[in-house]
């Protein structure tokens, strides 16, 4: 018997589909030479396609090779660079019965403990790999215990072939298809158990809501490890029938005209991101540049997984009015991997919906509409509406009843496109997914930590009852950040700092309120203390610091049981009501730069002396504080400012400089050596 929520669906390939993997066989069944996956590797040129019939074989085939050391429920972790290889892996744990869990590949020094943590908490004992990937993990992690009892697959070494060993499995509506883990606690990763039911609702909730069809085409540069990227991107256009191209989110960082331009070339129809990624387009963009572009096919630019900015939709509108980019393009929708991704959205014909109210209601918790334009006014962006069987509430947290009427609470979700909880996490799972109104006994709902309001049926978001910080689309949590300074210098209290964000200039920014020891409060260089505060901050959690305030033992805001009260801690920032003992602004530095006449050659001290005034003009540091033999992640640049200093340093001495250079800790002059090295060999 069909789903209700199909019913409407006038598609054979879905109408009596209880499963998500079931619409691909179907799909392949009926289009089996359909190409519905491509890529660009450098974000330009198409390398790789998938047709249904091929993306079935190769998911047959390492089916198969998976079978052999394992059986249906099993995790199997998947470790890939951005590629259809990844794609067909997905798929052949959706074939199978496996459990796909999708993880960032670990580079060198990094994000080698998040893996152990998934590794850990799933269980996985099978892991499908790229030859380069696995050959990087041998390299660098060759003696590690927990990763060589994996059983590794690598895809380059399954043939097609194989496929015809595949033992065909029947797939479930409650079966886990993936396990998506959450950027949470250090050590404490938690995977959000995607059924084949939740893919299949959310799948078709996204199609209603854009409007989508097999003529679908989807140009997506998101990384394909979690929710957006993944289901947004990869999993839609093929429940859709359309086609997806992909782009890797390196080169868009690089140079996002490259995603803009392989819209128009492949006629693109949807495509998005966070806020931060229509900034970056206008920010990296030119006027000329602009003009040679045409997004006119495009009916959904969605916007999520951050605060969404009128001002963003109005700027990239204007800019881009060249490109025959329209306002009503915009698509403002509100989601989380808890509920395997879209909640909210809007009619895509319509134009975003605005709204205006008092900015000290806000803090009270009230919504007041004001007139726009009146002082002390705040724009707020509708995230649209509810769809289908998808319900919302808005509750008081506290006390767990259903607020009035213009009252902000926290959202509460229920509906089929909740997960099935927190993969072996049963009391973190009740507490989340398992919520109660407390005055009629509805639910179980799903809690959140957002808070927001519905007006006139669409919803709003006004933030989070989590201390969350979500920065340029990426989520991190302020305990780790406070944690890894606090444990890396004796002079910091311990628990006795606040990491919160700030709007700087539409822009979401990291500041650190901390207190200090109290044998640091005097015969200490306190403004070394706090560059070596930015510099850990770089390397472990890839972020740049806005502003670092010192502050005196026992000043920091604290509620009567000794929790940090990091809004309070906010407000007396903003409010200038902190006494610090050493601050830093990035704002504040002095930009005294100086250039330097480029030779007709590079040599080793012009290469030096365009890093440090880039870093002065980019990283806002004084001259006298730039060291040629110090860490050059020390100066705040984190993965984005790395990308940006990739290309600009190629562009200027003509030839490629990748960005891992920058990446693996090295000196201004290590950098200047290296570089004479790439530079004589690309001239050789």
């Amino acid at each position: 018997m069909a789903y209700s929520f199909l019913v409407d669906y006038n598609d054979p390939d879905v109408q009596q589909c209880t499963t998500y993997i079931e619409v691909i066989k179907n799909r392949t069944a009926s289009k089996p030479d359909h190409v519905v996956f491509r890529f660009l590797s450098d974000g330009v040129n198409e390398n790789e396609s998938l047709t249904y019939r091929q993306l079935e074989t190769r998911s047959k085939a390492l089916g198969a090779a998976m079978q052999k050391v394992g059986n249906k429920g099993d995790r199997v972790l998947l470790l890939f660079q951005p590629c259809l290889s990844y794609v067909a892996s997905l798929y052949a744990c959706f074939y199978s019965g496996f459990v796909a869990v999708p993880a960032y590949p670990p580079r060198r020094k990094r994000g080698i403990e998040r893996i152990y943590s998934i590794i850990e908490d799933s269980k996985a004992m099978i892991c499908l790999i790229s030859q380069q990937v696995y050959n990087d993990i041998q390299k660098n992690f060759k003696n590690d215990g927990l990763l060589n009892q994996l059983n590794w697959i690598i895809y380059e070494d399954i043939a097609d072939d194989k496929a015809k060993e595949f033992n065909e499995t029947e797939i479930l509506a409650e079966d886990l298809a993936l396990l998506q883990y959450t950027s949470g606690s250090t050590g404490n990763p938690k995977g959000v158990m995607i059924t084949q039911l939740n893919l299949l609702y959310n799948s078709e909730y996204i199609r209603q809501t854009f409007e989508l069809s097999d003529n679908t085409v989807g140009v997506n540069w998101l990384p394909v490890f979690h929710d957006m990227g993944l289901i947004g991107g990869i999993m839609q256009v093929a429940y859709t029938g359309g086609v997806n191209i992909g782009l890797p989110p390196i080169e868009f960082l690089k140079k996002p005209l490259n995603w803009l331009k392989a819209i128009e070339k492949y006629g693109g129809t949807t495509a998005g991101g966070p806020n931060f990624s229509y900034d970056y387009c206008i920010q990296k963009t030119t006027e000329e540049e602009r003009k040679e572009i045409d997004l006119s096919t495009i009916t959904v630019f969605f916007c999520g997984a951050e605060p969404i900015r009128k001002s963003t939709y109005n700027e990239f509108s204007n800019k881009f009015a060249v490109s025959r980019a329209k306002e009503e393009q915009f698509y403002s929708c509100y989601g989380l991997a808890e509920a395997t991704l879209i909640v909210t959205g809007g009619f895509r014909a319509d134009k975003p919906k605005y709204l205006e109210v008092d900015a000290y209601s806000l803090t009270d918790n009230r919504v007041e509409v004001i007139e726009e334009g009146k002082p002390g006014g705040v724009s707020l962006v509708g995230c649209g509406h509810l769809w289908m069987e998808t319900r919302v509430e808005i509750v008081d947290p506290v006390t767990l009843k259903k607020v009035g009427k213009n009252e902000i609470g926290e959202i509460w979700i229920s509906g089929p496109t909740l997960a099935a909880g927190y993969w072996n996490k049963p009391e973190e799972t009740k507490r989340t997914f398992g919520a109660m109104l407390s005055d009629s006994g509805g639910g179980p709902f799903l809690r959140t930590g957002d808070l927001g309001f519905f007006y006139e049926n669409e919803l709003y978001i006004t933030g989070r009852l989590k201390d969350l910080l979500i920065i340029r689309g990426v989520n991190h949590y302020p305990n780790d950040i406070e944690f890894t300074i606090q444990n890396a210098f004796p002079e910091l209290r311990q628990n006795g700092g606040a990491a919160f964000p700030v709007d700087e200039a539409g822009e979401e920014r990291l500041v650190i309120v901390q207190e200090l020891e109290r044998s640091a409060m005097r015969d200490t260089d306190h403004d070394t203390l706090i560059e070596n505060i930015r510099q850990v901050i770089s390397e472990d959690h890839e972020l740049d610091v806005y502003s670092i305030v010192l502050i005196r033992t026992g000043s920091i805001p604290v509620t009567s049981s000794g929790k940090i009260q990091r809004r309070q801690t906010k407000y007396q920032y903003l409010n200038n009501d902190l006494v610090p003992v050493a601050q830093w602004v990035r704002a504040e530095a002095e930009r005294d730069i100086t250039f330097i006449h480029d030779p007709a050659e590079p040599t080793e001290d012009s290469i030096k002396e365009w890093l440090i005034s880039w870093i002065m003009r980019n990283q806002h540091f004084r001259r006298e504080e730039i060291e040629l033999d110090k860490n050059i992640m020390s100066y705040g640049i984190d993965s984005l400012a790395a990308v940006t200093l990739e290309t600009e340093i190629s562009k200027q001495f003509g030839f490629a400089w990748h960005i891992s250079s920058f990446m693996l800790n090295p000196t201004i002059n290590k950098l200047a050596v290296e570089g004479m090295d790439i530079y004589r060999a690309y001239k050789d």
